[in-house]
């Protein structure tokens, strides 16, 4: 039976099948005490059946009337509940609470305000929440279409998660969600021998859309190799290449608190009364300071009123990106798995502060993506340490890891460039589909006196932040 009739058909029917046990268990206590016949008992277990035929009838005839779209279409989601707190020697201790709740729908058609955050944080005097769209996407795998097995590739067109192989948030922070597509093929697959697949993957994402400008967007691709030395370790490596194409533009339009050309209708009337003949530039209604820039940008001369624009980026952004994981089943004979895993990330046009390193070890039931540690089965648990040093003009800021951003009580440095933090991290798995995560950031700035602050302050020392994290996850 299809899943939306399955669906109806336990509803419809349980009342019924609890009614039938009940009257099998009181008919036998009845015969046993001489109250009724066993003929009375076969006739009455007679009519029960003519009755359930009955009732299953009509169930068949409700279902035949449902739509048969609805049998494509099944619920998956997740809940998180995380405890957060921030602790150092130029940080006041905080402790805050947040949440994630992300519940979707899939539908099977055929067989053929911030980028990197999804938590909503628990303040401002209980005041409602907003609900924002996460995924809408469609997946589509033409092969049968040109006569290649469906398995060979696929495209993704929408608001989609990052399918790309990762092994950290070096470069794509976990919540970021593309706009545009992104393309799949697997050109070799097999179960035996040293090399066990190869493909490749497309993408281009639309980061702005601009009516009298070039747009912003980024295009690139990224081949995978999986392979296994017998039973020993598993190998996956891979080789990707990221273009962002107008990300000045990006800057102008969404990091400038300014913009336009410095006039005399944008001055307040204290700054004209102190100077009759100033020009100022226009507040930037268009600015999101929810966006975590660590990059270092260009600004404009300064207006009357003191007040500079961004201009764009200091530098450009082509990403070489290169990762690997090396996985080994039992290499302990205790029967636990644990493997190494790593990423570098080098930005050819930037002059300077151009790389970006990941590394990391795990170990547990995971058995392979150490960093994520996404476990299956209760009682399942995995560990892992992974170390990252960040250049300030290695990644695009906006989409990197965005909670190894180094803050302080004055200011802080939001993005996740100019930075060194290890991250450690422990996954169980207490019940099916229900993961507890205990991790910890220990965080310093790379370089403190090129800092791209919020406030334009200077860094006070450089003393270690802790950022920990515990959370727990339902998915469904």
């Amino acid at each position: 039976m299809k899943k939306g009739k399955a669906w109806c058909s336990a509803l419809l029917a349980a009342s019924l099948l609890a009614g039938t046990a009940q009257a099998k268990d009181l008919g036998d206590i009845l015969l046993k005490k001489g109250l009724i016949t066993e003929d009375d008992l076969k006739q009455a277990r007679e009519e029960d059946k003519q009755k359930t035929a009955a009732t299953e009838s009509k169930v068949d005839a409700v279902l035949a009337k449902i739509p048969k779209w609805l049998e494509t279409i099944s619920l998956f989601g997740d809940l998180r509940n995380r405890v957060e707190g921030f602790y150092g020697d130029n940080y006041h201790a905080q402790t805050r609470y947040r949440i994630r709740a992300r519940f979707g729908l899939n539908a099977n058609v055929t067989n053929a305000n911030d980028p990197i955050s999804t938590n909503q944080t628990l303040t401002n005097t209980f005041t409602r929440k907003p609900v924002n769209l996460d995924w809408a996407y469609i997946t589509l795998k033409p092969g049968k279409t040109i006569g290649l097995e469906p398995g060979w590739g696929q495209i993704i067109a929408g608001k989609f998660p990052v399918t790309l192989a990762r092994y950290s948030e070096l470069v794509w922070d976990d919540d970021l969600s593309p706009e545009g597509a992104t393309e799949t093929l697997n050109l070799w697959e097999q179960r035996e021998g040293f090399y066990r697949s190869f493909r490749l993957y497309g993408l281009q994402w639309i980061m702005n859309d601009a009516s009298a400008n070039n747009d912003s967007w980024i295009a690139g691709g990224q081949a995978v190799v999986d392979a296994a030395v017998g039973s020993t370790a598993n190998l996956t490596v891979s080789f990707a290449d990221y273009d962002f194409i107008g990300m000045n533009q990006v800057a102008r339009t969404y990091l400038s608190p300014f913009t336009g050309s410095a006039s005399a209708n944008n001055c307040s009337a204290a700054q004209l009364a102190k100077d009759p003949m100033s020009t100022c530039y226009a507040a930037n209604s268009n600015q999101n300071t929810s966006l975590a820039n660590s990059n270092s940008v260009l600004y404009s001369a300064k207006d009357s009123a003191g007040n500079r624009k961004i201009t764009g980026y200091a530098d450009g952004f082509n990403v070489i990106n290169f990762g690997s994981e090396l996985d080994f089943p039992n290499p302990f004979g205790l029967g636990i798995p644990a493997g190494l895993f790593g990423e570098a990330a080098y930005n050819t046009q930037a002059s300077g502060n151009n790389t970006g390193l990941a590394i990391g070890v795990g170990i547990g039931k995971g058995q392979r993506d150490w960093y994520h540690d996404g476990l299956k089965n209760p009682g399942d648990w995995g560990m892992s340490y992974t170390w990252e040093r960040v250049e300030q003009n290695a990644l695009v800021s906006l989409f990197s890891y965005s909670d190894i951003n180094y803050q302080q009580n004055k200011t802080q440095q939001q993005g996740s460039t100019n930075v060194e933090a290890s991250i450690i991290r422990f996954d169980y798995e207490l019940f099916q589909n229900f993961q507890l995560t205990a991790k910890t950031h220990f965080i310093n700035a790379l370089d403190r006196s090129i800092a791209v602050t919020n406030n334009g302050r200077t860094l006070l020392g450089n003393s270690t932040l802790a950022r920990m994290q515990l959370d727990m996850v339902l998915k469904f």
